[in-house]
Order: C-alpha cells, then sequence, then structure tokens
C-alpha cells in the first residue's frame, strides 16, 4: 500500500473466503477502499480449476439461499461493501441459472464466473533448476496446481517459493506436483528466514508431524476440563457413529475430537479438512488446515468435490447468529466487521447430518457446573443473544436444509433445537438439568420456538466429571424406528460387521438387552434396513434367516 492513511491502496480488488488472517485487506474492504467479495472457499477453488480450462466458470447449488444467492431480497452475490456492488462485476461474479434437460423441471444453480489470472504466486519445498516443483516439507497441497494451469493458460506468468534448489533430474517423477513448463520464477527463501517467511502455519515453524514424514503418539490426547466447551462437545458427540467421515469446524466444534479421544471413537473415525487432509487429527486454532498423522492429503479442489458430493456423513460447524427458521450467520456480523465463510457454505449445504454449536448466549455468560449431581447453574447471562428474530447474514438457509432433505441440530450448552420439514420455526427438543425453562432458555430468545411434546432432559453425564462411557456402536435401540401407521420398521446398520451368528447374538443382547425381541415378539413385519451409507433395503422380517428374523419379531 502506498505510504499515507489516504493513499489508493496498490490493490484494487479482493475475492476472498476468509478475511480473518488477513485484518489489513479485511481493514480495506470495511473501508470501502477496494472492491470486496465474500464467496464460499470451493467455489473460488473451482473458479480457478475453470479457468484453467477456459470454462466459463463453476456450476453449482452451493450457495443458493445465502447471502452469496444474488436473487433479490436473498442476498448480494457476496458482495462485502458499495464499491463491489457498485462494480462491472459484480452482475457477472456470481448469477442464477436454471438447467434442466429432456423435459424435466429445471433446477436452479449458481455460476461462479472464471476470472483470468495474471500472476500466480504458489509455494512448494523443493524447486530443481527446470523448474519442478516438489512439496515434501508442506503440511498442505492446496490448489497450487491449478492456480498454476489457470495462470499460464490466462496468458500470465507463475512465481514459485521454495526452501530449496536442487540438480535437475534429482526430483522423482512423481514427487513432481507441478511441473516446471508451468513455473516462470522461483523464489528461494533464505535459509536463515525459513521460521518467518515459509512457515507450516501461523503458529507452527517446521514440523515433520504435519507434513506426514513421522507419527506422533496422539492416543493420549490431553483431557479437556469440563466446561461449557466440553458440554457441547459431549452432546454433540453423540452423533458419532463408527465408520463416518466427519469435518470439524473450527472453535467450539474441535472439542468434538477430544471427546472423540476421550471415549475411544477417535480411531474408529475419519476426520476431514477442507484443505485436503484425510484422517489424522486436525490441528486447532492458528493452525487449522493441516492434521496431526494425516492419512493421505489430496488437493483442495478435489477436497470440496468430495464434499459437494455428499461425501461427509456428518458435521460440526460453529453458529454465530440463528434465526427462528434455523438460518445461520457465521460469515459476518456487523458492517464493520467482515470474516466471510471458509468452507462453510459449501460444508453445510452437501453434508447430510449437521450439528451446529454455540453457546446460549456470549459476552459474560457464567454458569456454575456440579460435576458430581450432573446438572448446570446459569449464574450471568451473557449480554448477547445467540437465538434472534433476523440474523445480520445468512450463511446457512434452514429453508434451503429441508429443501435439501438434511438432518440439522443445533447444540448449546443449555438446551437442544432441531429443524423439522414439517415446522417452519425450531423445535426445542432438549434442556439441560438445573435450566429453567422459562428463565434461561424462552428469555433468553428473541422468538418462541415449537416446545416438543416429548421434550427430553440432557444426559446428566455431559455436566459430570467422569468419562461418559458412551457404548461404541451405539444401542441397537437408538437404530430401529418404528413407524407405528404404517407398520414399517427401519433398521440402521451401518458401521456394523456381524460375521456370525454367535456375533448377532452379542450385539443384540450387548446392545438392547432383548428389546427389539419384546417389541415385536410374534409379529411380521416389512423393514427397511441401512447396510451402506442411506442405501436401504425393503425387506419383509419372515425371509429372512431364522436368527436375523428373531432380531426383528
Amino acid at each position: 500500500m502506498e505510504s499515507g492513511a489516504s493513499a489508493k491502496p496498490l490493490i484494487n480488488r479482493a475475492i476472498g473466503a476468509h478475511y480473518g488472517q488477513v485484518p489489513m485487506l479485511g481493514e480495506l474492504a470495511v473501508n470501502n477502499r477496494i472492491e470486496a467479495w465474500t464467496l464460499p472457499l470451493g467455489s473460488i477453488s473451482r473458479m480457478i480449476r475453470a479457468q484453467a480450462t477456459h470454462s466459463p466458470g463453476h456450476i453449482t447449488s452451493i450457495g443458493l439461499g445465502t447471502y452469496v444467492d444474488p436473487t433479490p431480497g436473498v442476498g448480494n452475490g457476496g458482495a462485502a461493501n458499495e464499491l463491489a456492488l457498485q462494480s462491472p462485476l459484480h452482475n457477472e461474479l456470481v448469477s442464477k441459472l436454471a438447467i434442466g434437460y429432456d423435459g424435466k423441471m429445471k433446477t436452479d444453480c449458481l455460476l461462479y464466473k472464471a476470472l483470468p489470472i495474471q500472476v500466480g504466486i504458489i509455494r512448494a519445498t523443493t524447486a530443481d533448476s527446470s523448474g519442478n516443483l516438489s512439496f515434501e516439507n508442506e503440511s498442505l497441497l492446496c490448489d497450487q496446481l491449478i492456480t498454476a494451469m489457470a495462470a499460464r493458460n490466462s496468458g500470465g506468468i507463475v512465481i514459485a517459493q521454495v526452501k530449496r534448489l536442487c540438480q535437475v533430474g534429482s526430483l522423482p517423477s512423481r514427487s513432481v506436483l507441478v511441473p516446471g513448463a508451468m513455473v516462470d520464477c522461483v523464489v528461494v527463501v533464505d535459509d536463515d528466514s525459513h521460521d518467518e517467511f515459509h512457515p507450516m502455519s501461523y503458529v507452527t515453524r517446521d514440523s515433520p508431524v504435519l507434513t506426514g514424514e513421522i507419527k506422533s503418539p496422539v492416543e493420549d490426547l490431553p483431557k479437556m476440563e469440563l466446561n461449557l466447551r466440553k458440554i457441547i462437545a459431549r452432546r454433540a458427540s453423540r452423533a458419532l457413529k463408527p465408520g463416518q467421515t466427519v469435518n470439524l469446524g473450527i472453535g467450539l466444534p474441535e472439542g468434538v475430537a477430544s471427546v472423540a479421544g476421550e471415549e475411544g471413537i477417535l480411531p474408529y473415525l475419519t476426520l476431514t479438512t477442507e484443505p485436503g487432509s484425510f484422517g489424522g487429527l486436525p490441528a486447532s486454532g492458528h493452525e487449522f488446515g493441516p492434521s496431526l498423522n494425516a492419512d493421505s492429503l489430496i488437493a483442495m479442489n478435489q477436497q470440496f468435490d468430495f464434499y459437494d458430493g455428499g461425501g461427509l456423513d456428518i458435521c460440526f460447524l460453529g453458529a454465530a447468529e440463528v434465526s427462528k427458521y434455523g438460518d445461520v450467520n457465521v460469515s459476518r456480523m456487523s458492517k464493520s466487521r467482515l470474516t466471510g465463510p471458509g468452507g462453510f457454505v459449501d460444508i453445510s449445504q452437501s453434508t447430510r447430518n449437521i450439528c451446529f454449536m454455540c453457546t446460549f448466549t456470549a459476552k459474560g455468560l457464567n454458569v456454575a457446573l456440579d460435576g458430581e449431581e450432573g446438572s448446570i447453574c446459569i449464574k450471568r447471562e451473557g449480554e448477547i443473544k445467540k437465538f434472534v428474530n433476523k440474523i445480520y447474514e445468512t450463511t446457512f438457509s434452514g429453508a434451503e436444509a429441508v429443501r435439501r432433505g438434511q438432518k440439522v441440530y443445533y447444540v448449546t450448552e443449555r438446551c437442544v433445537f432441531r429443524k423439522r420439514v414439517t415446522q417452519d420455526v425450531l423445535e426445542l427438543i432438549e434442556i439441560a438439568p438445573g435450566v429453567d425453562l422459562e428463565r434461561d432458555v424462552l428469555g433468553q430468545m428473541e422468538f418462541m420456538p415449537i416446545i416438543s411434546k416429548n421434550i427430553k432432559l440432557m444426559d446428566k453425564r455431559y455436566f459430570k466429571n467422569e468419562k461418559m462411557e458412551l457404548k461404541l456402536f451405539g444401542s441397537l435401540e437408538e437404530r430401529f424406528f418404528y413407524h407405528e401407521d404404517d407398520h414399517l420398521l427401519f433398521i440402521d446398520l451401518f458401521g456394523i460387521s456381524l460375521q456370525n451368528l454367535a456375533e448377532i447374538d452379542w450385539f443384540v443382547v450387548s446392545s438392547s438387552g432383548g428389546h427389539v425381541y419384546r417389541l415385536f415378539y410374534g409379529c411380521s413385519i416389512y423393514c427397511f434396513i441401512n447396510i451402506c451409507r442411506d442405501q436401504w433395503i425393503r425387506c419383509c422380517s419372515r425371509y429372512l434367516r431364522p436368527r436375523v428374523q428373531w432380531m426383528l419379531s
């Protein structure tokens, strides 16, 4: 930027997903000194890929119903300030399309316009004298390859920052992720400046665990102390099942990994992060992005392909504001506070099961926990209410979630809500022991939720000092749902491997104590059984193997 507070910035336009780690850029956007947009991270990633292939842009349903949606009265196309709204680019950057074929009903989509790239700046570990790049000491792959492709195919140049140089032929061909034909210039960081200009993250300078060179023992994760974060994480973690592929957002959701580790569930889950890590334990806080002991790394655009296609079984995300319709805001709290959604929009709109996590109020909230009896007492309320009539910006649409058939829960330290297809307003389904419904819940909301006829007390184990001792597979009863009107039984057996009759006997007895047997004794009943990621099979208990029939009838 030129010297002087009023000087014109050298940058004219910014299109980003998260401005939290670039505060100077965010300040320029908030003060309306540059054109600025905040778009979903996955869409930006695929916009770059689209430019590499000279495609018009990235077409997706991600962003519909949110602030990114350009439909009047819904969103503003991601514009972050007045200069962006007045820009000639604004009407082209995000546009709405209706796509249909073979006479089928048209589907609404968003087109994120591909933009030419004159200069692509990427990072790698090693470059040979022909510009071939390898990434052996990088904690993430991100999108260096498609960025180089997009710049090169736009007639621009590619500048690569590396830690070291080597002779041509030194790098095995399989380790070269960006060919030298795509690189125009290499900048080598001095050895004594690696920590400052080429660190692993904002905190860690160099870690062979983050690069996958070595494995670190993480079985003994630090145990969270009993506080609000742990209570919320414990309740949220009840949705975990063995075999799930999971995404954890930053902040409160990070506690789910700690609780899963404490309860012995972590080895049976695959945790992922938006930049491309699979497996291991995602780094937290300012290190968010890479993972400790990751099983594999893929490019970020490929990770979002996986996410957008429904690859995640469940996600745990934070929430700054929640409306009565189940809309969530995390991207912007006021005109003077610009954050952006990161990968939140992509993840929340593509995952079948969503758990939003937040404290019920903020700024000054103080509670007393009885770790022996398992209860909570609100000593002082926070000054800011989280459950409000109108949120500042819609980062997640409750109506879109209903249209997509998603299951959505909102977990706090004192109660739990859910979004139902048959109801416009959130439904209150659980309340914590020690909490007064009128004073501590309804009195701290700006709207009246629907109160479930079967409202439950939150499990006291969430509030106790000792381990919850969760059953690894959950109870069999929790995996059965009987629809009495239609005499249909739905059974979720995903993630369960039973090899013989002895294991079936063990599973039934240990999980339900014969409850299912007593419930359906002497009945013939039609069942829908889920055996593989929501692939339901219809069958009748009369035609199942005798021992399985015993389980059902």
